[in-house]
């Protein structure tokens, strides 16, 4: 069995596990998820149910949802927090998260904390 205490490198309390910095954490449906790495490099969603950027920050579809076309868009959720946008799809590549909708394609802006 192996060793773990402060020295060892291991995790040694679930209080540990939970605020350890090199965690992405994100919120969905007001359950959090962690993860040690973001997505992978190209994730779409449909048919992934979760997106977590380089932040940490989880993404999905919310509740929400219109019609345009005969097709469904739904509201994009970035830790269970409403975007105020709609999509079809959410798609994270290369780094950066991407929504397409009947408007076309918008991308996150990291900075300003929308989409442009």
């Amino acid at each position: 069995m192996a060793a773990s205490g402060p020295d060892s490198g291991d995790v040694t309390s679930m209080t540990d596990f939970i605020f350890n910095k090199d965690i992405l954490a994100g919120v969905i449906n007001g359950v959090r998820y962690e993860r040690q790495n973001k997505t992978e490099p190209y994730v779409e969603i449909p048919p992934a149910f979760i997106i977590t950027d380089s932040d940490g920050a989880a993404w999905t579809f919310g509740p929400h949802y219109t019609q345009h076309n005969g097709e469904y868009e739904f509201s994009v959720m970035r830790n269970d927090v409403d975007t105020g946008e709609v999509a079809k799809r959410i798609v994270y590549q290369r780094g950066v998260v991407c929504i397409f909708g009947s408007y076309g394609w918008k991308r996150f802006s990291r900075n300003r904390r929308h989409f442009i």
